[in-house]
């Protein structure tokens, strides 16, 4: 017990003797008695709040999780047993080798599923590494987006889809480009990126085509572009 909490305790009986002696010695002493017993309540006050402070520090209160519902979604959204097994053996059927279920959920946290490595595989790219499947899922390379753009014509590699979805590139804008008779060796990548780095639309090429009666070049796209911002 602290120095200072037996002293507020000594005092507290020492008044109380005090106000028991001044009881028996007539009126006169009643109206400083009346005075004796604030001070006695203050100082009971004083005594219970440093008790209680005193017992606080000494006890060691257990931490709770301060946000139950984050920790439960977080729960709900780990993978199964079975999910992860399934995955697990896809992956490893692809060439990916035998990963443990630490791996395959990280992984799952990145979006790269199995179902994600067949598509970007089944386009062509069978030699995808998981650095190579991560990074392009951070770019928002989708499986469709991949095959469209195969479709159109396009040999592109995987830097290339990345660098291309990266500059919010689309299959649905390239294609309306090719509709309106640009061809694959005008739209190349650094100039789609180009294009839709200052906000060329196949509208607007479709419209400045119809007013001119004439195909503007992309370089002509890109300065009508800059002029009208």
């Amino acid at each position: 017990m602290s120095i200072k909490f037996k002293n507020l305790r000594n005092d507290l009986e020492d008044l109380e003797e005090e106000s028991n002696t001044d009881m028996g010695s007539g009126s006169s002493v009643q109206e400083s008695s009346s005075g004796s017993k604030v001070a006695n309540y203050i100082l009971l006050l004083a005594f219970i709040a440093t008790l209680v402070f005193y017992a606080g520090s000494k006890i060691n209160f257990p931490t709770f999780d301060v946000n139950p519902i984050e920790s439960f979604v977080q729960e709900l959204n780990q993978p199964d047993e079975d999910l992860l097994n399934r995955m697990g053996a896809r992956m490893e059927e692809m060439g990916y080798g035998l990963m443990t279920h630490e791996e395959l959920i990280a992984l799952r946290e990145e979006g790269v599923t199995a179902t994600y490595t067949s598509q970007i595989r089944d386009v062509g790219y069978s030699d995808v590494t998981l650095g190579e499947l991560i990074a392009l899922q951070n770019a928002d390379v989708s499986g469709t987006f991949t095959r469209m753009m195969k479709e159109l014509g396009y040999e592109l590699s995987i830097q290339d889809l990345i660098d291309l979805r990266n500059a919010d590139v689309t299959a649905f804008f390239t294609s309306n480009m090719l509709d309106i008779g640009y061809t694959k060796q005008e739209l190349t990548k650094d100039n789609l990126i180009r294009m839709r780095g200052i906000g060329v639309t196949h509208q607007q090429a479709k419209r400045l085509m119809e007013e001119s009666g004439a195909r503007l070049s992309v370089d002509e796209l890109i300065r009508n572009r800059i002029s009208n911002q």
